[in-house]
């Protein structure tokens, strides 16, 4: 093992195992755990081998802890993975060989926390989730995926290089195929898995486009030298390129764009967020790992580790900007009118992940990944507390199936209620301080610097949050609130029809009843953690020193130094307050709505008032169905269109061919049989019959012989008499 100067403790040759630890236990559950005879083996080593990560994780980040901010960093290369050339490129540096290692810095060591940390709870939460799979002989399956991904996404954010990370980036795309699909006998889950596993590489493709293009810029993949290089390279009055000439910004805005493709891929932005819905289709902690807390916050893990690229590529940031704004509100649009309770947290997610997006775009990188980890902390815990819910209720997930749920689980109300304070950005919840952080920064780059896109997306921002506490307060009022409507208790004819309900044998039979400590206990952990994780990054304008920030500032390039706008501060505190009462006002018209009106009447005859409203917002505008009609469709049809061709045409011309060949051998075949082996047979068959004349001739007998010769001697003398 080759480690840098920089890593010369030797606590660095334990960086290694973080991400390997998983690996062996995916290795040791997926090649082993049929045969176990127990599934207390898949959990020791499932649990334990997560759980060993995350305390490696925590002493190495307390390790780091020890040092000065600029050298907070431990870097560890196992071996030289391929050499890349020696080169010389754009930068006037030789390409580096590329090294199968691993990076443990503020921002890298953050993320490994936070999935080790999380994935761990998630897995306890799983043991108890996935009962039936223990009784069926799959648990050990679900519980190899788990750990795969868990080493997929260390590699993700530890890689040393983007090769490293793109490696981690295509395993979590593998890793959300096996877990969304895996319950792959339903029609439902194996289509959810393909569709998250093909939009995945529309994005993939842009993100390879783009880290091309920075190895073609550069001439390297390893993190430290593209950051050592960046002001080199903007010192250049041009670039040229593929015999393209531009300024290092055009390079950088395109190297932006491309890898941002990518990010809306796999952080399920528009136009490529269609896939996340519908992989609720999977098991609740698959949702929860991968669709809340880890695999969709990958895009800003890169955007944040590329800021050196961002911060320098304007165009780029607009469109990340742009995008992320847009996404917020219109998929928090669509979460007003979802009856599955996971498809409504679905929803939140993507449009969560549209504000920390935004946050990116306004050059405010730390505040974008900061609510990162807030969301994976109220998130999870509102998936594994829907989990909850579902696995108490018999697999029930329409809300207008449940209902009063807050008297029969009441540790799984009240975490969910923290939750969602904390992600409709009530003081003090976490949510307030990382949401409205991303919003501030957004408002502040149209008041100081006079950008109308800032000011467009701080509105299209304000109205993704009014929505974002309206749907949460609808969802806790119609589960946890009224009367419980899944055991035939339904005065007020809420429930949803018998005949599209899911076919359970003993689905309202018995009350809901509060899971078993191994599913509460995680979710009230997360929980808690979404009520305090708001005080790591107090902002100075509330009395804080923003320690989250100051953690990750040596790592981040800025667009504006950091006491920028401090005399604007006045304002910071006006859009606080005024966030906070506009999610207090969208909770207590949800309230009036759905909490104070037991029949939901006022609900009813807004949907009766305005059903095509409704309709468009319910079938999440159709925008499934236009990509139906308008992409998947036609290429599904060119596709039938080039197998035709190719069976009859091009396979037809092939084959044509063959069989002409084949006439013409057979042709062939009879005229050497026939007319080149018959003339030969015919001169052989003449000959022995003229050779068989004269093997009569020649008996071999004396006495023949002599009465020929007799013959001969008459014949002669007959013949001198007459002459």
């Amino acid at each position: 093992m080759v480690e840098h100067a920089i890593s010369s403790s030797a606590h660095s040759s334990l960086l290694w195992l973080i991400p390997f630890l998983p690996a062996f236990g995916a290795l040791f559950n997926g090649l082993t755990g049929r045969s176990l005879k127990s599934n207390k083996i898949v959990d020791w080593i499932a649990l334990g081998s997560v759980g060993l990560a995350f305390l490696l994780s925590v002493y190495l980040l307390l390790l780091l802890l020890g040092r000065d901010p600029v050298n907070r960093i431990v870097v560890q290369d196992l071996w030289v993975w391929m050499d890349l050339g020696s080169a010389r490129v754009l930068g006037g540096i030789a390409a580096n060989p590329l090294s199968w290692g691993y990076r443990f810095d503020a921002l890298s060591g953050a993320m490994a926390l936070l999935v080790t940390g999380v994935g761990f709870l998630i897995h306890v939460f799983s043991t108890g989730y996935m009962a039936e799979e223990r009784k069926n002989g799959q648990y050990y399956r679900f519980m190899a995926y788990l750990n795969l991904f868990v080493f997929s996404m260390l590699n993700l954010v530890l890689g040393s290089n983007i090769v490293m990370m793109f490696l981690g980036w295509e395993g979590v795309g593998l890793c959300s195929y096996l877990l969304i699909g895996f319950y792959f006998d339903q029609e439902t889950a194996a289509s959810a898995g393909k569709k998250a596993f093909v939009t995945n590489r529309i994005g993939d493709f842009g993100f390879m486009l783009g880290f091309f293009l920075l190895f073609m810029l550069y001439g390297s993949v390893d993190f430290d030298t593209l950051m050592g290089m960046t002001r080199g390279l903007l010192a250049r009055p041009e670039i040229a390129l593929f015999g393209i000439t531009h300024s290092p910004t055009w390079w950088f805005n395109l190297v932006g764009c491309c890898l941002f493709v990518g990010a809306c891929g796999k952080s399920a932005q528009i136009p490529l967020y269609v896939w996340l819905p519908d992989a609720m289709a999977g098991p609740t902690p698959v949702s929860a790992l991968i669709h809340a807390a880890t695999m969709v916050t990958s895009g800003l893990y890169m955007i944040c580790r590329m800021s050196f690229v961002y911060a320098n590529a304007p165009l780029a940031l607009d469109v990340v900007l742009f995008v992320g704004a847009l996404t917020a509100v219109v998929a928090a649009s669509m979460g007003l009118a979802q009856y599955d309770i996971k498809k409504v947290l679905a929803y939140s997610t993507i449009s969560q992940l549209g504000f920390m997006f935004m946050g990116m775009g306004a050059g405010a990188f730390s505040a974008g990944m900061f609510h990162v980890f807030t969301h994976a902390f109220f998130k999870a815990a509102l998936f594994l507390g829907s989990g909850s819910v579902i696995m108490a209720c018999h697999h029930e997930q329409d809300l207008r199936n449940l209902g009063g749920l807050r008297r029969h689980l009441p540790w799984t109300f009240w975490s969910m209620l923290l939750a969602t304070l904390a992600i409709a950005g009530i003081f003090p919840f976490s949510g307030f301080f990382s949401k409205d952080e991303i919003l501030w920064k957004v408002f502040e780059g149209w008041w100081v610097e006079g950008h109308p896109l800032n000011l467009m997306a701080w509105s299209m921002g304000m109205a993704g949050a009014f929505m974002t506490a309206f749907y949460m307060t609808r969802l806790m009022v119609m589960t946890f609130w009224g009367d419980y409507r899944g055991a035939g208790h339904d005065p007020y004819g809420l429930r949803k029809p018998a005949e599209n309900q899911l076919d359970h044998a003993d689905a309202h039979s018995h009350s809901p009843r509060e899971v078993g400590g191994n599913m509460w206990l995680p979710v009230a952990i997360l929980a808690g953690l979404a009520v305090i994780a708001g005080f790591w990054n107090v902002p100075s304008s509330l009395g804080g020193s923003s320690r989250f920030s100051a953690w990750l500032d040596p790592l981040l390039f800025r667009l504006h130094p950091l006491a920028a706008h401090a005399s604007v501060s006045w304002m910071e505190y006006a859009l606080m307050v005024f966030s906070v009462f506009w999610a207090l006002g969208a909770g207590a018209l949800a309230w009036t709505i759905y909490g104070r009106d037991p029949t939901w009447s006022r609900a009813k005859t807004f949907v009766q008032r305005f059903p095509n409203l409704f309709r468009w917002v319910h079938n999440k505008y159709f925008v499934d169905e236009f990509y139906e009609a308008a992409l998947i469709g036609p290429c599904k049809r060119l596709g039938e269109m080039l197998f035709t061709f190719d069976g009859r045409i091009v396979d037809g011309a092939v084959n044509g061919v063959a069989r002409v060949l084949l006439v013409a051998s057979e042709l062939l075949r009879w005229v050497d049989v026939h007319i080149v082996d018959g003339l030969v047979n015919f001169v052989a068959w003449t000959l022995q019959q003229v050779s068989l004349g004269f093997k009569t001739l020649q008996s071999g007998r004396v006495q023949n012989y002599a009465y020929v010769m007799f013959l001969g001697f008459l014949l002669f003398a007959f013949w001198r008499f007459l002459a």
